[in-house]
């Protein structure tokens, strides 16, 4: 498993983006499927569905009143926003805390088999230092690669820790329409200043450098 719901964590929770990383999507199922998500963040809750295909995923959140949908592809790494009711794009860099989970000692801490929500799973217990923080807790892994559940929290070296819970529900295995993780032609293209307010996210610029 890697990279699990750090994404909707650093934008959900405020996080910046300092640098590019090499590969963008949350996680590196087998298979297509699509859930329904639950992220549970410092108390607050937010529930969306999520769609993929390996290396392509869509989320789709409501954030303030808008429905912005998180495109992420392992071909780039920059995501995009889509905002329907503004007909609106808005590329940006993925953050560095993606790294924090995109490593494979993650899975080196079997803790036995557990079935989540019908799906069969192995659990990792995860205490891992990297050059952002650290991250300890627990993640529940189908043999597909798919990230059933996690409890756990990220300390930046800051100092500022962030407690999380990621749950899936309802999945269905199988393979995803591509119109799905592709955005709309014909809407603008505005820059992430333009729009991170109204969602209450701090997005830093896409550089193709």
């Amino acid at each position: 498993m890697r990279k699990l719901c750090c994404l909707l964590l650093a934008l959900i929770s405020g996080g910046s983006a300092p640098s590019l990383v090499s590969a963008a999507t949350l996680c590196d199922a087998h298979v297509g499927f699509s859930a329904d998500r639950t992220l549970m963040l410092d108390g607050h809750t937010y529930t969306g569905k999520i769609w993929t295909m390996p290396g392509k995923e869509r989320h789709e959140q409501t954030i303030h009143a808008f429905s912005p949908v998180f495109i992420l592809r392992n071909d780039t790494p920059l995501g995009e926003i889509v905002l329907p009711q503004m007909k609106t794009i808005v590329q940006f860099t993925m953050p560095a805390e993606l790294r924090v989970l995109d490593i494979p000692q993650l899975t080196k801490h079997p803790a036995g088999s557990e079935t989540v929500n019908g799906i069969a799973t192995t659990k990792y217990a995860i205490d891992e230092t990297v050059p952002e923080g650290h991250a300890e807790g627990t993640l529940w892994l189908s043999r597909d690669g798919i990230p059933m559940k996690l409890d756990g929290s990220f300390t930046r070296n800051s100092g500022r820790a962030a407690k999380v819970h990621w749950e899936l529900n309802h999945v269905k295995i199988g393979p995803q329409p591509a119109s799905l993780f592709e955005a709309p032609q014909g809407f603008s293209k505005l820059p992430p200043e333009a729009i991170a307010p109204l969602l209450g996210l701090r997005l830093k610029p896409a550089s193709h450098s």
